[in-house]
Order: structure tokens, then C-alpha cells, then sequence
């Protein structure tokens, strides 16, 4: 069985943000002021202040079948291997005027996501939404790739 392209839609709905001030125990430093974007390409947009109550971003990807029949996630917000596809939330501080200085990344992965789920959102025109909480047991900006209490998938 064939699959065209499709598109999906993925709203990122981001809860429990750590606030504009981190002590990072692992070099030292003070980071102030935090803020939170999610990466295109190389490049960390919609950076929003890491102090709000909650953020949302919008990724888009499309998906194609992979040899084996898996979905491929591509497009400018896919990051990783066709094996193993993800998207970042990126942790960064921006002084006024100045550029996303990034130190953290969170790693969203894609490969969970069925064609079942895929086709049902393509049709629906309507996006696959991702909730994730982003502070750790610490109090820190959560990275790496979250534990499954943190993020949580539906359809919309």
C-alpha cells in the first residue's frame, strides 16, 4: 500500500515552565533571562520568556513511508535520523537586543506516532497535540528527551 505525502500538524502545548532564572549546577552559571523557542532547522523561533504559565508552538512536517513502511517525518522542524525523527523545544537566554544564546534542548520524539493517528489528522485538517510539563524533578529546565509523566499525546 502506497501513501502520498501528508501533512501533519503538531500543537505543542508546553505547561510548568521554570521561570526567567537558572543556577546550573553543572557549570556554575547564572542564566538570566531564560526564554523558550522551538527549533527550525538550526535556527530557535517563537522564543517566548520561560517565566509565562504556559507557551504553545505550532511544527509542521511532512510524512512520507519509509522502505520498511514506517512514517518519515520531514521538513524543517525534523531533526535526528529517518529511524528515529524528533523535534527540540530549545532553553536559551536572550539579553535585550541581543541574539538566543541556546544552553538546553528538549527532544520531542516522532517515531511513537502512527499512521493510524497521521492519516486521521491529515484528514481532519486538524493538528496531533503534545502536552508537555518542562520543569524537572529539580526545578530546571527539562532536556534531553522527557520522561513519559512529563508528555502526554492526543488527537484534537
Amino acid at each position: 500500500m502506497t501513501t502520498s505525502k501528508l501533512l501533519l500538524r503538531v500543537d505543542v502545548r508546553c505547561s510548568d515552565l521554570p521561570g526567567r532564572k537558572f543556577s546550573d549546577p553543572m557549570d556554575a552559571l547564572c542564566r538570566e533571562p531564560v526564554y523558550l523557542g522551538i527549533q527550525r532547522g538550526r535556527e530557535v523561533i517563537d522564543q517566548v520568556p520561560a517565566d509565562r504559565r504556559s507557551a504553545r508552538f505550532a511544527a509542521e512536517f511532512t510524512v512520507t513511508r519509509q522502505a520498511d513502511g514506517s512514517p518519515n517525518f520531514l521538513g524543517p522542524f525534523a531533526q535526528g535520523t529517518p529511524a528515529d525523527r524528533f523535534f527540540y523545544l530549545s532553553w536559551g537566554v536572550k539579553k535585550r537586543g541581543g541574539p538566543f544564546e541556546m544552553f538546553r534542548r528538549l527532544k520531542v520524539r516522532l517515531g511513537h506516532l502512527t499512521w493510524r493517528a497521521i492519516r486521521a489528522s491529515a484528514s481532519a485538517g486538524k493538528p496531533i497535540i503534545v502536552e508537555l510539563r518542562l520543569t524537572d524533578a529539580k526545578g530546571a529546565p527539562l532536556c534531553a528527551t522527557p520522561p513519559k509523566s512529563h508528555v502526554r499525546w492526543r488527537a484534537s
